[in-house]
């Protein structure tokens, strides 16, 4: 029997929007029509932050159409049962874009994603492009996990 999904706690969204996995961005072309791209983010003061190489196709469609979707999720591998279970954080609202001033969002967020040795060359690397950030306050934010 299949459960209904639970709903994630505070520390459940934190602990998920930690995670170095990416964020899968929806932006709506002049059609309607929605666009998913997948991004690094960081989540900060009930936020998600982006940042993307400038004159993106989502950050054109973002600047003629604010309105956007986001989910991040995981899922573990099959169970005996047959269930894999998941969490997922999905978020709807209106995004801001600015640019990304001495690439401090971009370092910010590589940090989250990449460690070790190579760590220092990539984000110098990824800082240096010039970077437009993308900023996305929930106007509903959905948190659920399956059991």
């Amino acid at each position: 029997m299949l459960k209904r999904p639970r709903r994630l706690d505070a520390d459940g969204i934190g602990a998920l929007l930690a995670l170095d996995v990416p964020a899968h961005l929806a932006t709506l072309d002049r059609e309607g029509f929605p666009h998913v791209t997948p991004l690094w983010f960081v989540w900060e003061v009930g936020a998600f932050f982006m940042t993307s190489i400038v004159d993106r196709p989502h950050l054109r469609r973002l600047s003629r159409d604010a309105r956007a979707g986001l989910c991040v999720d995981v899922e573990v591998p099959q169970r005996a049962d047959g269930q894999r279970p998941n969490r997922q954080v999905r978020a709807v609202g209106r995004a801001g874009v600015f640019p990304d001033q001495r690439g401090e969002w971009t370092r910010r967020i590589t940090e989250k994603y990449v460690r070790g040795e190579a760590a220092g060359d990539v984000v110098r690397a990824r800082s240096a492009d010039e970077r437009a950030v993308i900023c996305l306050r929930p106007a509903t934010l959905v948190a659920v996990a399956s059991v």
